[in-house]
């Protein structure tokens, strides 16, 4: 049967949405919705499913693209990782406070995904051993430099990058930045170090270290699967 973590934790509003998580069971394009939902004490429901339980899922029609992750809202779903990490931040808080600033932050979004999808699909189809290797190392000495050097510019831009991406105040995108590098380093199974040098983004380093140490951040950190 598909694995369902089941989260509890006292609720901050008198009645809340009921939320169901399903992706599988890997972190990949539901971690960012999982590390929200932990952040914030938001109970829901992370139901992590095998390949033939998303197959059964699949031929029902329920995921509307045909893709995972999907999100039920008290029973409606909404589909793809970027609308549902968008939701989850606008109704627990964790977006910026005004137009410019949420603007500015689906920036950096965009370009993460740029980063990403430079590898990870290619990444994950090719089976040779000896082409990935050499996908990898493409990636980390020529797609991510320039990226790297750009967002730390971006970042700077607000208050010098002394504080959070964007505002004043920690947003998703600070997940984002954080969920992005930590899982490339984990999947790549390299140095998070070699991804983001702090000689070259000192900054950006310190910003993911800071939202690491968040303490309810670090404690989902140290138990998640």
């Amino acid at each position: 049967l598909a694995r369902v973590l089941h989260t509890h934790f006292y609720s901050r509003r008198a009645r809340m949405p009921s939320y169901k998580l399903t992706y599988f069971d890997v972190r990949g394009r539901a971690e960012l919705a999982r590390i929200l939902f932990h952040y914030t004490n938001t109970p829901f429901e992370d139901i992590r499913l095998k390949r033939e339980e998303w197959e059964q899922l699949k031929a029902t029609g329920k995921a509307p693209f045909g893709l995972l992750p999907i999100l039920e809202v008290d029973g409606t779903v909404i589909s793809t990782s970027v609308a549902i990490v968008t939701y989850i931040a606008e109704v627990t808080g964790l977006t910026s406070d005004t137009p410019l600033e949420r603007a500015r932050g689906n920036m950096m979004m965009d370009g993460l995904h740029d980063v990403a999808v430079a590898l990870i699909p290619n990444y994950f189809i090719e089976k040779d051993e000896a082409k990935k290797a050499e996908l990898v190392t493409n990636f980390i000495d020529k797609v991510v430099p320039p990226w790297v050097e750009k967002f730390e510019a971006f970042f700077k831009l607000n208050g010098g990058g002394d504080g959070w991406f964007v505002g004043s105040k920690v947003t998703y995108v600070d997940f984002a930045i954080f969920n992005m590098f930590d899982f490339l380093s984990s999947t790549l199974q390299k140095d998070i170090n070699l991804l983001l040098p702090k000689d070259k983004a000192p900054k950006l380093v310190a910003l993911v270290e800071r939202v690491k140490a968040l303490p309810a951040l670090d404690a989902y950190l140290k138990k998640r699967p």
